[in-house]
């Protein structure tokens, strides 16, 4: 059987000739993506490796529904800036 589409865009992003489920993959990424919700997971952030390549998402918990939330939403856009 074929690869899948997901599985297509992994094997050549890692310059494989195939990947398929359960393997690990090393690939670099056109876009970075952290959500609102790991901000509240992640107490302390590290630093972001390509700026120009990650974008910060606040779309789970707008408006915030928690004081948690709230303040994961002030960490998530102190982060950004």
């Amino acid at each position: 059987m074929g690869m899948t589409m997901v599985e297509k865009i992994l094997a050549r992003a890692s310059g494989r000739p195939a990947v398929q489920a359960g393997d690990t993959v090393v690939a670099k990424v056109d876009m970075n993506i952290l959500i609102d919700l790991m901000f509240t997971q992640w107490p302390d952030p590290l630093s972001i490796a390509d700026a120009e390549r990650t974008a910060v998402i606040l779309d789970h918990a707008v408006p915030a529904p928690s004081v948690v939330d709230a303040n994961a939403a002030v960490l998530a856009r102190e982060f950004a800036a």
